[in-house]
């Protein structure tokens, strides 16, 4: 492990006595190349920290490479990537993140999607064109493709159709947030399939159960 960032890595779990596998170590350093100058500095404070190299080791896994609002295989590949460099990095240290992989909604591509979910995450809760304060729906949701279509029944119940608009949900059907009490806003159909169709595409790789961070961008 030549890398430095993969050094720096093996370096603080061996602190903590235990080791990193070269597949996770290898992933992280892939990833990270392409986030940006900021690794020097972690990998600095890696190899003088005396303290919390968990904390430290994990707090690099969060900014590893996201997928960027992308579409395509590369993005799902990224995903499935950062998701399995995630969890080993926690094994590794016997620390789990707050979320396993990072998903951005692309607001240029998909603005109305964009725009519902920034109001949902600040509470402001559609039940089709009218909406009301209530509290933050959560960035962090749990996959659970098994109960998706009894959450989408639960969460559209009582909110007409209206073409060409379409009823789109937050937290989605296919989280376990997901169902009654979800916000549901008529947006423009396109928009809607688009995003959608980006964002099962890009999870359609990882299990249920993981923990997916929706973002903006």
């Amino acid at each position: 492990m030549s890398h430095p960032i993969a050094k720096a890595l093996e370096d603080a779990a061996q602190r903590v006595g235990r080791t990193i596998s070269k597949d996770a170590a290898k992933a992280v350093s892939e990833m990270y190349e392409q986030a940006g100058h900021g690794a020097k500095k972690v990998v600095q404070n890696l190899k003088d920290a005396d303290d919390a190299h968990a904390k430290h080791i994990l707090d690099l896994a969060d900014k590893i490479a996201k997928n960027g609002g992308e579409t395509g295989e590369g993005a799902k590949a990224r995903l499935i990537a950062q998701h399995d460099a995630r969890t080993r990095i926690a094994s590794a240290v016997g620390v789990r993140g707050d979320y396993d992989a990072e998903l951005v909604v692309d607001h240029v591509k998909y603005p109305e999607s964009a725009d519902h979910i920034r109001e949902a995450q600040r509470g402001q809760v559609w039940t089709g064109s009218t909406w009301v304060q209530g509290p933050a729906k959560p960035s962090v949701l749990t996959i659970d493709r098994p109960n998706a279509k009894k959450n989408r029944r639960a969460s559209l119940r009582g909110i007409a159709t209206r073409p060409p608009e379409e009823r789109d949900e937050y937290p989605p059907a296919m989280f376990a947030e997901g169902g009654a009490g979800a916000s549901v806003k008529y947006i423009d159909g396109p928009d809607n399939g688009g995003s959608g169709s980006v964002m099962g595409s890009a999870l359609s790789g990882l299990p249920d159960g993981v923990r997916v961070r929706i973002r903006v961008r």
